[in-house]
């Protein structure tokens, strides 16, 4: 079973992707999509969720917590405290996104009941619904993995034990690191990474509604070197809620916030100006921050993460993937969280406050700079060989694995358990 927004008009290369993936399967295989958006259609069943249940509660938070008592018992506390935090407690739409919660969840849990799958794929785990979801399976009992858009453009991604910081890929940098590459592999990866530069790729793209140099002359920064800080979605990187995961993603922070905070007092410190971009999912939650707040950082929630990159000499973030395009554009990156890119040796990393001015000051200087590109495309060769696999978004002509390989994978996935299956990932035997 695939839990995603399938319904989405700017998404059919989900469904579309499935179907090549299910006609490589290399047994006999049911597939299940659980649509959470708007209604799809397949060549196998589909739980269309938004349709068709509505039922009646007078307090939704007093529902949610009885269902999360019946189905999650372990971690309702949990669950309520990111329901609230993402969806809005305080807000006029609070109460109808919560009844939406509710009806995805008892859609889901129906779904579990009537097509009892061996295994669940859920896009993005970190959103409040599929934190739910994780947790109704784990206490069936049923296992699970993650898919997503990939960290190199054209590409998708499965994680068979947790996405992003929670992936082995950042947990163990020195095994992924130890998958083998030819030297042709890494000659077309750096081929592929080169044509990348200047493509401005963005996920989520943006103009430049309001100019970045203005707005760091306007606010006197403009002789100052930049740092671009670019914020996540904190709800959906296993940020927030406050959580023993959160330690996976944000070991320092406890938020974009709280990491902005002191991201401004060191910049005052040794003369940096900051960029802060929210999150394009998230940027209202940053609205009432007001300048004189943060004297030396411009915040911009309607302008091009592109530009941003463009005009930096430092990019900084807990976990955005805005990291990757940064290197892209041989761009200095500091990591102040945890993703795929961590531990790899192409960024600075800060595991502690206190080493904050002194890395920012190493970044300046970049070391990196003379072994960046060639370290890069040995990153992305190992990317493409053990990770990645190509999603038909982007002809790139790069990506040697696709729905057949992926559908090897899902099927060991289902057969071995989680070590096994890495170990074969990196060994290269599936």
């Amino acid at each position: 079973m695939f839990s995603a927004v399938f319904g989405a008009a700017a998404r059919p290369e989900r469904i579309r992707f499935l179907h090549e993936v299910k006609a490589a399967f290399p047994v006999p295989v049911n597939f299940v999509v659980f649509n959470t958006s708007e209604t799809v259609e397949a060549d196998f069943p589909v739980v269309n969720a938004a349709r068709g249940l509505n039922p009646q509660f007078a307090d939704p938070l007093e529902t949610l917590q009885a269902l999360l008592t019946e189905h999650c018992p372990d971690k309702v506390g949990l669950l309520l405290d990111h329901a609230r935090g993402e969806l809005g407690h305080g807000l006029r739409a609070f109460g109808r996104m919560v009844r939406k919660h509710i009806r995805m969840i008892l859609a889901f849990c129906r779904a579990l009941d009537a097509h009892e799958p061996d295994y669940v794929y859920l896009w993005n785990q970190f959103n409040a619904l599929h934190r739910t979801f994780e947790a109704i399976l784990e206490h069936r009992g049923i296992k699970m993995g993650f898919f997503h858009d990939g960290v190199l453009p054209g590409s998708i991604a499965l994680d068979v034990d947790g996405e992003m910081g929670e992936s082995w890929i950042a947990k163990d940098p020195e095994k992924f690191m130890s998958v083998e590459v030819t030297e042709a592999q890494v000659a077309r990866a750096a081929a592929f990474m080169a044509s990348q530069a200047g493509m401005e790729n963005n996920r989520h793209p943006q103009v430049e509604e309001i100019s970045v140099a203005q707005s760091l002359s306007l606010a006197k920064l403009g002789d100052r070197p930049v740092m671009f800080f670019a914020g996540q979605n904190d709800w959906h990187a296993g940020i927030k809620p406050k959580s023993p995961a959160r330690a996976f993603h944000s070991p320092v922070f406890a938020g974009s916030m709280e990491a902005l905070e002191t991201l401004d007092r060191i910049a005052g410190e040794i003369g940096l100006a900051i960029v802060f971009k929210p999150h394009p999912l998230s940027r209202d939650r940053f609205a009432f921050l007001r300048a004189h707040e943060f004297p030396n950082t411009v915040i911009l929630q309607h302008t091009s993460m592109n530009v941003c990159i463009d005009l930096c000499d430092i990019a900084a973030t807990i976990a955005s993937q805005a990291c990757y395009v940064a290197l892209q554009e041989n761009t200095p990156v500091m990591m102040i969280g945890r993703n795929q890119l961590t531990g790899k040796g192409l960024t600075y990393d800060v595991t502690a406050a206190d080493m904050i001015a002194a890395t920012l000051r190493t970044a300046l200087d970049d070391p990196l700079a003379g072994s960046r590109a060639h370290d890069l495309a040995v990153h992305a060769a190992q990317l493409e060989q053990a990770y990645l696999f190509d999603y038909g978004t982007q002809d790139a002509g790069f990506y040697t694995r696709g729905a057949a390989e992926m559908a090897r994978l899902m099927h060991l996935s289902v057969c071995e358990p989680v070590e096994n299956v890495i170990d074969a990932i990196v060994d290269r035997t599936v």
